[in-house]
């Protein structure tokens, strides 16, 4: 019987509510957004396995301890894969436990700079190219300097890329610039973190994202567990007006 529950409700609006409500009552107190973020990394799991394949080159941007960046060894063994995280002892962490991956020790942007950077020493995963004072406000904020990098300027030409993983806390219209190139030359899947308000520090709304991905790049935009659905691809409206906040960037022809 429970089984059939969790199939039942798997990727519905329950889901979150539903496991929310289990945690509590097993006296595990973690906040909502946290098991939101939990469905969603499962998500994106689901689609790295259905899209990668053996010889599948991928990308992963903002790779923190590399949890998604396993996951594209694990399903792509024989590819070439590039990480990227400016945090410097993360950068180690990743160059020594992932050897076969090609790690940069780079914010990726629109430019190549060196510029602040600010490391969250509690949350590391909030770190970013923004200060957000607004989250997490009683956290401590240190402030060093990066290099940033374009995307163009780094990933070969001759390398197909099939998949890219985009979290980078604000700067994904950053990442998409410097990078134009190399999503119209590939169309790869691209799943990505954003939200309205962490976007628009960096000059970026919802609406900026989607013309930069759909109309310039010619990719469709849907959310996780609609394209694993096999439903419809978002609108631009449905897409601005969306309160999830992980998203998959696909082929127009699918």
């Amino acid at each position: 019987m429970r089984e059939l529950i969790k199939k039942n409700i798997k990727d519905t609006r329950a889901e979150p509510y539903t496991r929310w409500l289990v945690k509590r009552m097993r006296g595990i107190h973690m906040p909502f957004d946290l098991v939101k973020n939990e469905i969603y990394d499962r998500q994106a799991t689901d689609v790295i396995r259905y899209v990668l394949t053996e010889h599948s080159n991928a990308i992963d941007i903002g790779c923190h301890e590399g949890q998604f960046l396993k996951e594209f060894i694990k399903c792509a063994p024989n590819g070439r894969h590039f990480a990227f995280e400016p945090i410097p002892q993360l950068a180690r962490l990743l160059m020594d436990r992932f050897p076969s991956v090609t790690v940069y020790p780079y914010a990726v942007s629109n430019t190549a700079a060196d510029t602040p950077f600010y490391v969250i020493p509690d949350s590391p995963a909030l770190s970013g190219l923004n200060a957000r004072e607004f989250l997490s406000p009683d956290k401590p904020r240190q402030e060093i300097k990066i290099r940033t990098e374009r995307l163009d300027d780094i990933i070969p030409r001759e390398t197909k890329i099939d998949l890219i993983k985009i979290d980078v806390e604000g700067a994904e219209g950053l990442v998409i610039m410097g990078g134009r190139d190399t999503l119209i030359r590939n169309r790869p899947y691209v799943i990505l973190e954003h939200g309205d308000a962490s976007s628009k520090p960096f000059g970026f709304s919802s609406g900026d994202i989607y013309d930069l991905l759909v109309d310039q790049c010619g990719l469709q935009l849907s959310l996780l567990k609609n394209w694993l659905h096999h439903k419809r691809c978002l609108t631009q409206h449905e897409f601005i007006s969306s309160r999830d906040w992980y998203f998959l960037a696909h082929p127009a022809t699918e």
